[in-house]
């Protein structure tokens, strides 16, 4: 008879209506009575998770015809007989009624106990958020219930557990009411990581409004960030560091948004490695960045958060490595990159429109061995040209937007001539003069392609 009913309250599991209960726990029911108007009322050995030790329960409650219920009710009587105890789901715990007596929570699941019933604690599970109730099934954390009081008046201790890590806890705090999900946090909690150690740390006051510190930590201990808070908005410094322990950036909050002025960060070293001014939360003026030791690596200008104007790259030394000019974020004019020793390396020019145009890349004796042109669309166009280090041609491509039209040539170190191709739209026209192989420009120099079948 037993088993019977185990599988009928398990069946009861794949009824929709189920899908959202949310308290669980293990009863010993001692005795079965009427309720008045449908239904009946369950006594239980112990506390429910509601308070009280008093169910209601109807066959609309559990999905159940009226006949099945009846079945249900002969089957249950045996097991109250036995004290076999049973797993019950309940989807919340009611609000007490006008006259301030706590209402009966109802039932919406029975079933035999299975590996659920190790003990006889109600469990309210949660979402990731912890803040709705959640199916037992798909919760990611679980709260023991009823909640016991607080150690200040008015409130009840909070511990949230992980379920699906072993139930390490997730939060430690206090609300202002024994149901949980109509509660509110209200003065200092912790929350953990599944392994169990502290994640965050907040300080609030008694009405659950953030007053003080707030603390972050790294898995293995480490701050990661504390900033400050009044009266529930972010107000004065903020830190943030690295996972090594040292400083990454200093900031200033103010009414809840990050205040104008002075805005560093440092390496993972604890170096300073960018200064900035920021104006409601945009990047204003110069950004300069550091080398470890202190020496300029960049500086550039922004407009409203945006790179705009001019921006200038360094050698450890101080010499100049790259010049260039940005209009919205986006490269303008001419671009320029140096050697260490001060030659050009390389100059690129952009459109109005910020479309790369021209290329030229020299040796670091000074001669010139790259020289690319692209059209207004951003397509090559012209000449391809490019040279060994001692003057010599190494290959001529002629392009017309953007497809090979004309010749493509490449010589040998020793100014001979490897191999020669005519091409009409990108497409070669009979056969290529000398070596197999046709050349191609990349942005490294020079990569030999497969000719086309």
């Amino acid at each position: 008879m037993a088993r019977t009913l185990k599988h009928l309250f398990g069946a009861m599991l794949l009824l929709p209506a189920l899908a959202h209960a949310e308290i669980v726990q293990r009863q010993v029911i001692t005795a079965i009575t009427a309720a008045p108007g449908s239904g009946d009322v369950l006594t239980v050995d112990d506390d429910t998770g509601c308070g009280g030790r008093q169910l209601r329960v109807d066959a609309a409650s559990v999905g159940l015809s009226e006949e099945q219920y009846d079945v249900m009710k002969a089957e249950l009587a045996i097991m109250i007989h036995d004290r076999n105890p049973v797993l019950v789901r309940l989807r919340t715990c009611p609000a007490p009624d006008l006259a301030g007596a706590d209402a009966i929570p109802v039932i919406h699941m029975l079933r035999g106990c299975d590996a659920h019933c190790a003990d006889g604690k109600a469990r309210l599970y949660l979402n990731h958020k912890l803040s709705r109730s959640e199916a037992m099934e798909q919760a990611r954390y679980a709260l023991v219930l009823p909640l016991p009081p607080g150690k200040t008046p008015g409130t009840w201790q909070v511990e949230i557990y992980h379920v699906r890590e072993g139930e390490p806890r997730r939060l430690i705090g206090q609300v202002n009411d024994p149901d949980y999900l109509r509660g509110k946090l209200v003065g200092n909690y912790s929350m953990y990581y599944p392994h169990g150690q502290v994640e965050m740390q907040v300080e609030q006051d008694g009405r659950g409004v953030q007053e003080g510190t707030q603390t972050l930590y790294y898995p293995d201990g480490k701050v990661s960030m504390r900033n400050m808070w009044r009266n529930g908005v972010q107000e004065g410094e903020q830190r943030i560091y690295h996972d090594t322990g040292k400083l990454n950036e200093i900031s200033q909050y103010e009414n809840g948004a990050r205040a104008d002025g002075l805005v560093e960060t440092f390496d993972k070293d604890g170096k300073l490695r960018t200064r900035m001014t920021q104006v409601k939360g945009q990047t204003e003026g110069e950004l300069l960045l550091f080398y470890p030791d202190g020496t300029v690596e960049s500086r550039s200008l922004y407009v409203n958060g945006i790179q705009t104007g001019p921006s200038t790259s360094y050698f450890p030394d101080g010499k100049v490595q790259r010049t260039a000019t940005y209009v919205d974020g986006k490269p303008a004019g001419e671009s320029v990159e140096y050697y260490p020793d001060g030659k050009v390396a390389s100059k690129r020019t952009h459109s109005d429109h910020f479309v790369l145009r021209s290329e030229q890349r020299f040796s670091r004796a000074g001669v010139l061995i790259v020289h690319k042109l692209w059209n207004a669309g951003g397509r090559e166009e012209g000449a391809l040209r490019s040279w060994y280090a001692d003057g010599k041609p190494r290959q001529l491509i002629e392009y017309v937007d953007g497809e090979r039209q004309g010749w493509a040539r490449h010589w040998r170190a020793d100014g001979g001539l490897e191999s020669e191709c005519r091409y009409v739209a990108d497409v070669v026209q009979g056969e290529c003069n000398g070596a197999s192989a046709r050349m191609s420009y990349t942005e490294d120099g020079i990569e030999p392609l497969m000719p086309e079948p």
